[in-house]
This record gives structure tokens, C-alpha cells and sequence, in this order.
């Protein structure tokens, strides 16, 4: 997976956990939705999922309940409710890719991570961000 391609379908399965969780969807519904609104053409601004993005969304949704308990016990002191709703899609994405995504080198999947909480949440979003993936690889093998 190039750079390039990685970070934007990493940004966009951000957006549609980010999407689905806001709406109380399940992730795999808003994806065939969304398939199905782009290849209707009849919205002109459909934007096509990217199949890197498709593929962290399931992976998310395959493993959503774990990741969850996860989340819960790793970022210490934070529930998923004080999470900002944007960094809590990072994570999801971002733990399934640290802990489960072989072809994604963990530091590659922190940092991706890390940019993205940089970029759409808070000043301090990118820290917590990354000190909770950062805890997941170091004990990754534990939690396999």
C-alpha cells in the first residue's frame, strides 16, 4: 500500500467510523449504503470508497467489540464517552490496524494515526492518540 493511498483510505475509513458510530450505525450498513449511493450516480458528489478504506472498516467491524474493551482498559483515565468522537474513530481504525493489519508496520499505523488526530481534533489529540496505539503494539502479543 503506497503512502499516499494508505493515509487517504486510512482518513476516509476515519470518516465513516466517525459516521456510522455518530449516527448509531452499524459500519458494514453505512458501507454497502454507500456503495450503493455511488454507484446509483444519481448523487453527483458521491465520493467513491477507496478499497483500502473498505477494508479497515470491516476490519473494525469484525473486530469492534475487542477493540472496544480495549479502549476502555488502555487509555487510562479516558472513557469513550469523554473521548472527543473524532479521536475514538482513530482509535478504532488505528487499533485494528496496529493490532491485526500484518502488512502495516505498527509505527506506520501509530503515526498515520497520530497525523490524522493532528489534523481533525484537538491540539492534544495527537498525543493521547498515539500513547494509546502505542501501549496496544507494545503488548500486542498478549492481547492475540
Amino acid at each position: 500500500m503506497a503512502a499516499s493511498s494508505g493515509s487517504a483510505g486510512r482518513r476516509q475509513a476515519v470518516e465513516l467510523v466517525f459516521e456510522a458510530f455518530s449516527r448509531d450505525q452499524g459500519l458494514l450498513d453505512l458501507v454497502e449504503q454507500r456503495a450503493a449511493l455511488v454507484a446509483s450516480n444519481q448523487v453527483d458528489d458521491a465520493v467513491p470508497l477507496l478499497p483500502e478504506a473498505v477494508g479497515l472498516v470491516r476490519g473494525v467491524a469484525e473486530h469492534q467489540v475487542v477493540i472496544s474493551e480495549w479502549l476502555d482498559t488502555y487509555s487510562h483515565g479516558w472513557t469513550q464517552r469523554r473521548m472527543a468522537a473524532v479521536d475514538r474513530a482513530i482509535l478504532y481504525v488505528g487499533a485494528y490496524e496496529v493490532v491485526f493489519a500484518d502488512d502495516v508496520p505498527d509505527t506506520a499505523a501509530i503515526n498515520g494515526a497520530a497525523d490524522l488526530a493532528g489534523k481533525l481534533s484537538t491540539g492534544r489529540s495527537a498525543g493521547f492518540v498515539s500513547g494509546v496505539l502505542g501501549r496496544l503494539s507494545k503488548i500486542k502479543p498478549t492481547l492475540l
